[in-house]
């Protein structure tokens, strides 16, 4: 087992996996974690009788803790028969499992839509954190596809743009015939340059109180958390004059997805890929959404739509179901690799289905 000083110091671990996220405790509750008779009676003559016993007792240990292992998490799928996305859904396809995480995400919706909406003299400047992987582009796309063609969306990522490619987009925004929903995604990006703020400054200043509405939100993942990401902005240069144009009560925080929150994410990005491609999908074999909620190289939901188109398009066109083996190309030595890995555990999960309801 490895220690260490903070959440923060662990994250910066070179070998840490976003994956184990929910493996990130005190050291006092790993403490009463191994204490329980899995760990604590293995030289017991009877511990193989009692084996399955103690793992469930190991299980929820964990459970207590509010931290199940995403590789024990088989009896959540075994047990998931119909998921309705409507339940889930903060707006178009963003979906969150934790009934906090979606309402705080609804408020921070409808107070955005709001600024594109209404008029008046007010800041419409949002700021969000994110972890990594939890979908932040996403969550503002989806924002922008509610309005259709009513309103443009723009985004600005500052660490693939040079200061004239900035420049040309914020002077395309001055003659704008409809509102405009703008993500300057990355916001904490460029460290080395004083540019970005010095740009943004003078155009927040200008955009207050014009028609049509402009809505402004900055977007970024670092310092670990939304107070460490400010204090980064605020040691660059202009960094507390630009966060000072950010009303209080536009600040939000968008947590890791969980276990959970991935396999919402599966279904309904399995559901949207097969409304793009001409089918009703309507049914997901559990081992499939079993493999794609464990799997680390499907960390956000533009990489688990696009695994999800491939893996619709692999099914026939009449067949409303997604099954474990189209997940895979032909030959793909991964599809026999995970069933190795997992049949000892998830055996049951072969064959059976997860019905999506919109």
């Amino acid at each position: 087992m490895n220690l260490f000083r903070s959440e923060e110091h662990v994250r910066r671990w070179s070998l840490y996996y976003p994956a184990a996220e929910d493996y990130i405790m005190p050291v006092v509750d790993w403490a009463k974690v191994f204490s329980v008779p899995t760990f604590r009676n293995r030289l017991e003559g009877d511990y193989l009788e009692k084996a399955s016993d103690y793992l469930e007792e190991y299980h929820q240990a964990l459970r207590d803790l509010g931290k199940p292992s995403p590789y024990w998490q088989y009896p959540f799928i075994s047990q998931l028969e119909e998921v309705k996305l409507s339940r889930y859904r903060v707006i178009g396809n963003y979906t969150r499992y934790d009934q906090a995480v979606l309402n705080a995400l609804k408020d921070a919706c409808q107070n955005i839509i709001s600024g594109l909406e209404e008029n008046g003299q007010r800041r419409d400047n949002h700021l969000i954190w994110a972890a990594p992987g939890s979908g932040k582009t996403f969550f503002v796309e989806s924002i922008a596809r509610t309005f259709d063609d009513e309103i443009k969306y723009l985004e600005i990522n500052l660490p693939k743009m040079s200061q004239e490619e900035m420049h040309s987009q914020l002077v395309s925004l001055e003659n704008r015939k409809n509102p405009v929903l703008l993500l300057v995604d990355e916001i904490d990006a460029q460290q080395e340059t004083s540019w970005p703020y010095e740009m943004l400054l003078p155009f927040l200043d200008t955009i207050v109180g014009q028609e049509p509405k402009l809505v402004c939100v900055m977007a970024g993942s670092s310092g670990y958390s939304l107070e460490g990401m400010k204090q980064r902005m605020k040691a660059r240069p202009k960094g507390q004059d630009l966060l000072s144009r950010i009303p209080s009560q536009n600040e939000y925080i968008i947590p890791p997805l969980s276990f959970s929150d991935r396999v919402l994410v599966v279904l309904s990005q399995f559901f949207r890929a097969g409304k793009a491609t001409g089918r009703e999908i309507r049914y997901v074999e559990k081992l499939g959404l079993y493999y794609i909620a464990l799997s680390s190289r499907l960390a956000s939901p533009r990489q688990l739509y696009e695994f999800a188109i491939r893996a619709v398009e692999r099914g026939a066109h009449n067949d409303d179901r997604v099954k474990y083996d189209q997940l895979f190309a032909p030959g793909d030595p991964e599809n026999k690799r995970f069933w190795l890995e997992v049949s000892s555990v998830a055996g049951d999960l072969v064959n059976s289905y997860v019905l999506i309801e919109p």
